[in-house]
């Protein structure tokens, strides 16, 4: 990737545990001669507007809030990773000056990783977009241990009807999210696909699906008698009636995320999943 003139430094207002790394990390960028911009994520962050490169200082939840927040903008992403699990961060706690150097050296690479577009309309009405999600979408019952009934439909065909907790479509980068947990395949977060992962059917005959990027698969309420709502990458909540359809693309803008290989996906996998690990640990 090209060397960065302007770093934007983004953080999660209420994690105090991110305040002095961003200091230390702004240090560092000033002194080999790169723009500092500093912001905490929100909706909307005009700095990124000036920003070569965009550097997340947090957990998982910091990253996807950042990835809202660039929109459909091609400027790259790296995260630190300075949260609880932070499976999305290419960067250490200790040692991240290494990979940012690389990154200054015009040593890093550029991957795209596919999004998810979604949109919701109501028993009447035109469709409204709900926003971007890196991760997945959900559809589950509002209550705590509630079913919901969810019709799946793809391409405009209706495919099946699903009773249990819920429902995800999921991008690669998100198949190792809350579709893993659900029982969904492991994916590469580089490829191009749909995951559609039940949650907890009650019956024992649905099983995840794989489809080509370019499907369009909707999720229809067809008795919300607990409540139905829909969760976008769990940072937006959105309350769901019965006939509401939920629609779900390929966003038509990949997210640009800055990468020096200091680790790679299945390394992470192993070490942040225990992917093939022994159930016994040898003596």
């Amino acid at each position: 990737m090209k060397p960065p003139s302007s770093a934007l430094l983004l953080v999660d207002p209420r994690d105090s545990r991110t305040r002095e790394p961003e200091r230390r990390i702004a240090r560092w960028l000033a002194q080999r001669g790169v723009e500092v911009l500093r912001a905490k994520v929100r909706k909307r962050v005009p700095e990124i507007d000036r920003a070569g490169l965009v550097i997340v200082v947090g957990g998982d939840g910091t990253f996807l809030r950042a990835v809202r927040a660039i929109g459909d903008r091609k400027v790259p992403l790296v995260g630190v990773r300075f949260g609880t699990f932070g499976y999305l961060a290419e960067l250490e706690p200790n040692g991240w000056e290494k990979g940012l150097a690389r990154l200054l050296d015009d040593g890093g690479t550029i991957e795209t990783w596919m999004r998810l577009r979604c949109s919701v309309r109501g028993p009447k009405g035109p469709f409204r977009d709900v926003g971007l999600a890196l991760n997945e979408i959900v559809v589950t019952a509002e209550k705590v241990a509630r079913m919901v009934d969810v019709g799946l439909r793809i391409d405009g065909e209706d495919v099946t009807r699903y009773r249990g907790d819920g429902m995800i479509v999921a991008t690669p980068v998100g198949s190792t999210a809350h579709s893993l947990a659900a029982g969904g395949p492991i994916v590469d977060r580089t490829d191009r696909c749909l995951l559609v992962t039940p949650l907890a059917s009650q019956a024992m005959t649905f099983r995840p699906l794989v489809l080509r990027s370019n499907r369009r698969v909707e999720l229809v309420v067809q008795e919300g008698r607990n409540g139905t709502a829909l969760t976008v990458d769990g940072q937006e909540t959105v309350a769901l009636q019965d006939g509401s359809v939920v629609a779900v693309e390929a966003a038509e803008h990949d997210v640009h995320v800055a990468s020096v290989v200091e680790r790679t996906r299945f390394r992470t996998i192993r070490e942040r999943l225990h992917w093939g690990a022994p159930l016994v640990k040898d003596r």
